[in-house]
């Protein structure tokens, strides 16, 4: 590691100011990174709203490729990175433990995809564009990011968001425009409707809640209802859906991702239940 007081780490940067605008400007960024701060994995992805997209890909390992890959399939839709950009936010440095819920380590998508991937701790660097979202994030897979790094890369971040908002300026200013938020992303069309012929709005929007991590205490705080309407929604959910368990729940929710293309009026779980037995449905596995 280097120090960045040193006048390595100012060569270092001025080597990085000079790849703004170039193919291999996020590769170099990440080198940079890590000579000043320990990570495992590292990756550029682009949130515009309709749609996630990588732009780059650092120290990958086979099992973290893939969960990437089952990630841009739409698995983000349950992630809390999105949630937050969806929500709209501020450039600047995020620690993963910030942003989510309280029992997002007991959700599905954690014991299924997350944990699976190795992945232990996360920051990203976030940078708002009229409203699409660049995330430089950087993963450790079996530790933590020390209390020294993480105020190191505190340190740095105005560096850091500038050179990526120059190199988004001089690479990528048509395809900003291209890509401004204007209407749903199939996957986000899905999973907003999902359930509507069957569900109340407000147990839809308790699905979402149970999809993303929220324990019931956070459910209820979130959408300002008791803990005992929160025990008769999920009740009425299960009832409806014809399921036992919040692992058939989140089953049902990752086949969606399946279906074609639907009409924003349709329920996708209606068509998911015309196109197979609901047995099938339940106890089928997300690859």
């Amino acid at each position: 590691m280097i120090n960045t007081q040193s006048a390595v780490w100012y060569e270092q940067l001025v080597r990085l100011h000079k790849e703004v605008g170039t193919d291999s400007f996020f590769s170099s960024l990440t080198k940079t990174i890590k000579q000043v701060v320990n990570f495992d994995c590292s990756g550029v992805m682009f949130y515009n709203g309709n749609e996630v997209t990588s732009l780059h890909e650092g120290y990958f390992t086979d099992i973290y490729r893939e969960y990437i890959e089952l990630y841009l399939k739409g698995l983000y839709l349950l992630d809390p990175h999105y949630s937050l950009l969806a929500k709209g936010t501020e450039t600047g440095l995020y620690h993963f433990s910030d942003i989510a819920p309280d029992c997002f380590h007991e959700s599905k998508y954690y014991s299924d995809f997350v944990k699976p991937a190795g992945i232990t701790d996360e920051i990203d660097f976030i940078v708002n564009i009229d409203n699409c979202y660049i995330d430089f994030y950087l993963n450790h897979l079996g530790s933590k990011f020390s209390e020294e790094d993480s105020e190191l890369l505190i340190s740095i971040t105005p560096l850091i968001v500038y050179l990526i908002e120059e190199h988004w300026k001089v690479l990528n200013n048509a395809a900003t425009k291209n890509n401004s938020r204007t209407g749903k992303s199939h996957y986000q069309s899905i999973f907003d409707s999902f359930g509507k012929s069957v569900l109340t709005k407000r147990e839809q929007d308790v699905v979402q809640c149970i999809l993303h991590g929220h324990s019931s205490k956070s459910l209820a705080t979130k959408l300002d209802i008791s803990l005992s309407t929160v025990k008769i929604h999920r009740k009425h959910i299960y009832q409806k859906l014809d399921i036992t368990t919040q692992s058939e729940l989140f089953s049902l929710c990752l086949q969606l991702l399946s279906l074609g293309e639907l009409n924003e009026s349709e329920d996708p779980f209606e068509a998911l239940c015309t196109d197979q037995p609901h047995s099938d449905i339940t106890n089928k596995n997300y690859n």
